[in-house]
């Protein structure tokens, strides 16, 4: 709805419906026991309303292309707001659908400390038969060992995730049109997001860790195994008869706030320079549980922080033209380091997850001699972020997401090969990219055993100490410090950003839309029914199928204010270009018009396109004069189609046709700025 040549509303209507055709199989006893039915799926009507509108203000400081075209708007105000619900996956049923509890369902059998058997892999794989079934000794009656299955089944309450989200931009040039910049923000409020509740857990403390700031344990100390602190959890269970009963919900919520600012130069004439850039902050705070994230007590506690992702983000881009010959592109990131939780390699609080937050031990206080010289051999080994983390937690249960990792930056190059300085064929085109060029300075400069880490995005050691056993007299687990938490080196690292070389080679084999367009006019009366295109038409077509840019220059000379010596020079090439290729069309259209009935479309072709390289030969002498007597100011202030009708480089790109043949494309990358190919007259 348009209220007015300046504002314009969006208005939509979204409705959606999700169905499963297959649900799980029925188990009663999971209903019986928790009131919960294991075969329910969701199927969820979902109604989004969303507005968006689109403000534009004042008119460019651009002249218009022809008598009577709209300029560009100087300022663009754009936003909106709606709901938005996501789509219901498949993946929210297959965990329902395999794990039921039934004998039909998938099994497993966990054995912990002494019950567990002493794996012969090669007899596994000879004979799937000999795969235990039971823990050691043949028992399946200690505490040590389980094999009750586990359950997975969707909440009655579950609904899709879904969010309420406004956004509001700014875009216009500034500096008197020499960039454009835009600011853009966001905020949306996340309701519905999903957790896994394990419901068969009873949230009931058996005793507390005194050593940890009175950490809970749901379990007994008799069900921890003194000699490797290992956990059998049976009892925080509801009943034996399962294992994990998980429950699909979706009562959490989080928010998030971004703020953007993009900036770039606006290049209205051949630069071998160019760039952009833009700077992005990300504000993230969400709900969570501790059954899907981490826990310092109980994990059906609600709590509520900020997201691991780090906030503050820049994306930029360099582009070097270089002798014509290669166009070289660089694409940077630059991204503050995400953030992670210090925790334990282990289930200390009996929960059934390995999801617990470390408590950072004073060394000073540590009681236990061994920890306390590992503590102090880590931090006084450990800099900068890490070591500060560990610092002002001292004597505490660790913060979630409270370290956090260095700065990131990541690159990748594309280098563009030109066809006519290279030789190539005019529809062959030649990229090559390099992804991870610092990676690969990082291993020229510092070799394989000495890497530096450039290029990559590594996420820090997050385990501060794994459980090494339990002393039940005491009621302390016995740890042992990780000496690489918090580390980054690439050593370190078992994941890391590759190098990769890719030679991308292209050929269009398609025919020109210039020869389809000729041939299509040309078979009017000829090989088809109607009317043969006169020659007077033919020619103006030819001769108007390239955009002459001294025209729209000399009829907007008022508004550029040329000087009368400006003025008269052009128009002096203006009329002899004019002149000249007329004459040029002048005896392709006598040709084409003169054409039988049965004609050959090559030859035709061939004819035309002698035409227009020798018009386009005669403008690419003329725009070389002409940039010579236009000033910046002047420049600044002609239409997109007209300054790059200035530039020698794309005219030579489009005299074999103004449609790329490379992808169909019909723009193609000069300077920094993406040419379009001019107007085609011929229809």
């Amino acid at each position: 709805w348009r209220r007015s040549p300046g504002l314009q509303l969006s208005p939509s209507l979204r409705v959606e419906k999700n169905y499963f055709g297959d649900s799980p199989t029925f188990n009663p006893a999971v209903q019986q026991l928790f009131g919960r039915r294991n075969d329910f799926v969701p199927r969820n009507l979902g109604i989004s309303p969303r507005i968006g509108f689109t403000w534009t203000r004042g008119a460019s400081q651009e002249i218009a292309f022809f008598e009577g075209a709209a300029l560009r708007p100087r300022t663009v105000i754009q936003g909106g707001t709606g709901l938005f619900i996501n789509a219901t996956s498949a993946g929210t049923i297959s965990g329902p659908l395999t794990n039921t509890g039934l004998p039909s369902s998938a099994q497993q059998l966990l054995c912990t400390g002494d019950a567990t058997p002493v794996p012969n892999w090669r007899a596994y794989a000879t004979n799937p038969g000999s795969v235990p079934d039971r823990c050691a000794d043949g028992s399946s009656g200690t505490i040590f060992s389980n094999s009750a299955p586990n359950v997975s089944l969707v909440s009655r309450d579950f609904v899709p995730q879904r969010s309420i989200r406004s956004d509001l931009s700014w875009a216009r040039p500034i500096l008197d049109g020499r960039f454009q910049t835009s600011v853009r923000g966001s905020h949306s409020i996340n309701l519905n997001q999903q957790q896994t509740v394990d419901i068969n857990f009873v949230p009931e403390v058996r005793f507390a860790l005194a050593s940890e700031g009175g950490r809970p344990v749901f379990v007994a100390p008799t069900s921890i195994a003194p000699a490797t602190g290992a956990i059998a959890s049976r009892d925080a269970r509801v009943t034996q008869q399962f294992s994990r009963v998980s429950e699909l919900r979706s009562d959490l919520r989080s928010q998030s706030m971004q703020a953007s600012i993009s900036l770039s130069p606006i290049q209205r004439t051949p630069a071998r320079f160019g760039w952009s850039a833009t700077y992005t902050y990300l504000a993230v705070q969400e709900q969570f549980t501790g059954f899907n994230s981490n826990t310092a007590g109980s994990p059906l506690l609600v709590e509520t922080a900020r997201n691991s992702n780090g906030p503050h983000q820049i994306n930029y881009t360099l582009r070097y033209n270089f002798f014509d010959y290669v166009r070289v592109t660089w694409s940077g990131n630059l991204r503050s380091g995400s953030r992670y939780t210090p925790i334990v390699g282990g289930d200390v609080n009996g929960d059934g997850s390995a999801n617990d937050r470390a408590f950072v031990f004073d060394p000073a206080n540590a009681g236990d001699p061994a920890l306390a010289a590992g503590m102090r051999q880590l931090i006084d080994n450990s800099s900068g972020a890490a070591r500060s983390c560990l610092l002002r937690q001292l004597g505490n249960i660790a913060a979630r997401n409270s370290c956090t990792a260095p700065w990131t930056n990541t690159g990748s190059i594309n280098i563009s090969l030109d066809r006519a300085k290279f030789h190539m064929p005019q529809r062959a085109q030649v990229d090559l990219s390099l992804s991870n060029p610092l990676g690969a300075a990082d291993l020229a400069f510092n070799g394989s055993g000495n890497l530096r880490g450039w290029g990559q995005s590594p996420f820090p050691d997050q385990s501060l100490m794994y459980v090494r056993g339990f002393d039940p007299a005491s009621n302390r687990y016995k740890y042992e410090v990780n000496q690489r938490f918090g580390a980054t080196r690439p050593q370190l690292l078992t994941l890391r950003s590759p190098v990769s070389v890719t030679l991308n080679v292209r050929y269009d084999i398609g025919r020109t839309r210039e020869r389809q367009s000729l041939v299509q006019q040309l078979d009017f009366g000829r090989a088809q029914a109607g009317s043969r295109i006169p020659e007077a038409q033919l020619r103006s077509s030819g001769s108007f199928s390239v955009t002459n840019p001294m025209s729209t220059i000399l009829r907007s000379q008022d508004s550029l204010r040329l000087t009368a010596m400006q003025a008269d020079s052009i128009a002096s090439m203006n009329r002899r270009y004019t002149y000249r290729s007329d004459s040029i069309w002048t005896g392709a259209a006598r040709y084409l018009a003169a054409l039988p009935a049965k004609y050959d479309p090559d030859q035709a072709n061939d004819r035309y396109m002698r035409a227009r390289r020798a018009q386009i030969d005669l403008l690419i002498d003329a725009v070389k004069a002409i940039r010579e007597l236009l000033t910046p100011a002047q420049i600044r202030k002609l239409p997109s189609f007209i300054t790059v009708s200035l530039d020698p480089r794309y005219l030579e790109s489009i005299r074999n046709g103004s449609g790329l043949y490379v992808g169909g494309n019909s723009s193609q990358f000069f300077g920094g700025a993406f040419a379009p190919a001019g107007f085609e007259i011929l229809r």
